[in-house]
């Protein structure tokens, strides 16, 4: 999970609870017993396609691709919450109360009357907001906690990883070259002549446009720019060999001879270590994290009872017209993350299978046991 400002807090994580008030709803899915309606995943469906920025033209075809991912993102959101629950967390009153005065302050919001209205326009009451916050810090303080700590990287695991993948950090040589196939008859002697004549000067283009068979003659034997690996070993042995502008001794190639001309040459280069430190740093710290999550939520999942009551789910959702002045700013490339990894649930192209026939009366689940937390930074 990445962390964020205290002030930018509201996302689809916050969303994955009951509602707080009895009512008639139908249930998505059961976890542990606390249950997600429909009208919580549609709010889920709203915040990825947001975050994905998503067109409305394309929100079908973005929910039928994603919602098995939603799915299981959301029952792990709340396996997650449930976690922060069994251990008592809880936040302070004052701590949620700097974190709504510095979403006021970030937005220009300058009065109560004022924030409220905005929060109603957003189809929020203040309590709303309240719990979407102490669900995204304690969501965030469980990774922190399970997940953060345990992702440690070593400059000595970075060096492995370097010394490992180090091809990927040297250029090679690249040598340009010209070549003249000599053949037919007294190829062996025609070949040294064009030899001597070369290396006396003349210019090797024009010699193997008077003299080359290849294909390469009317370029003036101009082979281009070619690396380690491009050619064939015993000539890239002889090719290294020479000097910029050095001629080769002709080389037998069947019932022909080729000579080389080393045009010019590009040397080697390996990327020094400490100039790529930190971005192996990284690399490896994302790597990790995304391994020990994944093994976290996996433990989480292997203890939980997952009942999925109603699997069809709506393909079209009201997207806002305009942002919310809680939610972070969506990512680029964000709709491109959403595909790399495949959901346990995943079923094909959604999770439509078939519908709860009549929707269940539901009552949110119990509040968290208090536990005290630092005061606010």
């Amino acid at each position: 999970m990445k962390p964020s400002k205290p002030a930018v807090l509201l996302s689809a994580l916050a969303l994955t609870l009951p509602l707080p008030a009895e009512i008639l709803e139908r249930v998505v899915v059961k976890v542990n017993g606390d249950i997600v309606t429909l009208t919580d995943f549609t709010a889920r469906q709203i915040a990825e396609a947001q975050a994905a920025r998503v067109t409305p033209d394309r929100i079908e075809q973005f929910l039928r691709e994603n919602n098995a991912r939603i799915l299981q993102s959301t029952i792990d959101d709340v396996l997650i919450l449930q976690k922060a629950a069994d251990m008592g967390m809880k936040l302070r009153p004052e701590y949620i109360k700097e974190v709504i005065d510095n979403i006021k302050k970030e937005n220009n919001i300058e009065s109560d009357e004022a924030f409220l209205g905005q929060l109603q326009k957003e189809g929020l009451s203040l309590d709303d907001l309240k719990r979407n916050i102490e669900r995204s810090i304690l969501t965030r303080q469980i990774i922190t906690r399970e997940v953060d700590s345990k992702t440690q990287v070593t400059e000595q695991d970075a060096r492995a990883d370097y010394e490992k993948r180090k091809a990927e950090y040297t250029t090679p040589a690249r040598l340009k070259l010209q070549e003249i196939l000599v053949r037919g008859e007294d190829a062996s002697s025609k070949a040294s002549d064009v030899v001597r004549r070369a290396r006396a000067g003349e210019d090797f283009a024009q010699l193997a446009r008077g003299f080359s068979s290849a294909p390469t003659r009317a370029a003036g034997g101009d082979l281009g720019e070619l690396s380690h690996g491009e050619m064939n070993p015993e000539i890239e042995k002889v090719a290294i060999s020479l000097e910029p502008g050095g001629v080769s001794d002709p080389m037998p190639r069947g019932d022909a001879y080729l000579i080389l001309r080393l045009a010019s040459k590009t040397e080697g280069s390996v990327v020094p270590f400490a100039e790529v430190k930190d971005d192996i740093l990284k690399q490896l710290g994302q790597s990790r994290r995304g391994e020990i999550y994944d093994r976290f939520v996996a433990d989480l999942r292997k203890a939980a009872i997952i009942d999925i009551r109603v699997r069809e789910v709506p393909l079209q959702v009201d997207l806002p017209t305009t942002g919310s002045i809680l939610d972070p700013p969506a990512e680029p490339g964000a709709e491109k993350k959403a595909d790399d990894k495949a959901s346990p649930t995943d079923t094909g192209e959604e999770f439509s299978v078939t519908p709860q026939t009549k929707a269940e009366r539901v009552a949110p689940a119990p509040a968290p046991r208090p536990t005290p937390t630092p005061k606010p930074r």
